[in-house]
């Protein structure tokens, strides 16, 4: 038994001056959290507020009918939606991590090398997000639109998830918008992206959104494509996800689906899903998704080919393309 006591602060004999050796300690100890802290919140709690992003009013010419815009619509194929969306449904899964969907990454990849005009990398190191960028015509423009799609799948079945209407569908419409749009020039940057490991928490779209949030992108624009062609009834009813950042954006949309023909039934922030979208919204950028009325079969080994509606994912493409064409200023 150690029968020497350190006196304390109520003793007559205690000194402050007993307890100097632990004040460093205590000292390091702060400023090792107060470090640890500066670094970790900003990666996952703080909130980016990315300057002269938002779009506050809608442009006089936005709202005019443009013929282009008109032209780029019909360009666009169900056929071809539908195929893409058959081959990525046949990579038996595209769980991440796995190899069928390091083999789905590779294939999007390949289609979007194959398309004129654009510059393709994978971002996000072992995420493998696959994005594709279209430089802008305007030298002195440092805006870049975004329009994504998360491309993995899960279903009950680790090792079955065909994922057709969640999100073949999705990364099929930004494949399509990729190819009609590159026969175009714009004068500001559009990014065509494919994100891994949305369905275990938006990791990979994440990664890139703080990229962008730290490296000060000016982004006044992500628009998201998930659950996006579901829709058995013929109801066409489209659900536009927006927040206080985009609202002028939607309020576009409500009026190109009538300008240009497309004819959705719209409804507005219906749902309220955590997709890619969030990842962009968590540091300070204006985003749209659009919606199917319902998620179907999303997560199940009965999400496949044929639970998709090809021209419902035309209009869809067709109703996202038109704004993007038209604020990203595409030219005569």
């Amino acid at each position: 038994m150690n029968n020497n006591i350190i006196p304390g602060p109520n003793s007559k004999n205690w000194n402050i001056s007993n307890y100097k050796k632990y004040w460093l300690w205590i000292v390091l100890s702060l400023i090792i959290i107060g470090i640890s802290l500066f670094l970790v919140i900003p990666k996952f709690f703080f909130v980016y507020h990315s300057s002269n992003t938002t779009i506050r009013t809608l442009q006089p010419q936005w709202l005019e009918y443009n013929p282009i815009i008109r032209n780029m619509t019909l360009q666009m194929n169900e056929s071809e939606i539908y195929h893409t969306t058959y081959d990525l449904q046949n990579f038996s899964t595209r769980r991440y991590p796995s190899l069928e969907n390091n083999r789905a990454s590779q294939y999007l990849y390949n289609r979007l090398v194959n398309i004129s005009g654009l510059e393709v990398e994978y971002q996000g190191g072992s995420f493998q997000n696959v994005i594709a960028t279209m430089p802008g015509s305007e030298n002195s423009s440092n805006r870049i639109f975004i329009v994504g799609a998360h491309y993995d799948s899960i279903s009950d079945n680790r090792d079955y998830a065909p994922g057709a209407t969640d999100n073949g569908c999705g990364a099929a419409i930004v494949l399509e918008l990729a190819r009609v749009m590159s026969q175009h020039r714009f004068n500001h940057t559009i990014k065509f992206a494919l994100w891994n490991a949305e369905e275990t928490n938006p990791r990979g779209s994440k990664d890139y959104g703080i990229h962008a949030a730290e490296n000060s992108m000016t982004i006044p624009l992500y628009f998201n494509y998930d659950s996006s062609c579901y829709d058995p009834e013929n109801q066409y009813v489209l659900d536009i996800m927006f927040d206080k950042e985009s609202e002028k954006i939607s309020e576009l949309i409500t009026q190109y689906n009538s300008l240009y023909d497309i004819n959705f039934n719209l409804t507005h922030n219906v749902h309220d899903c955590t997709s890619d979208q969030s990842s962009f919204r968590l540091v300070g950028y204006p985003t749209i998704m659009t919606h199917s009325q319902s998620h179907g079969p999303a997560h199940t080994q009965d999400d496949t080919i044929d639970k998709i509606s090809p021209v419902y994912a035309k209009k869809n493409a067709q109703l996202g393309m038109s704004v993007l064409a038209n604020i990203a200023e595409v030219q005569v």
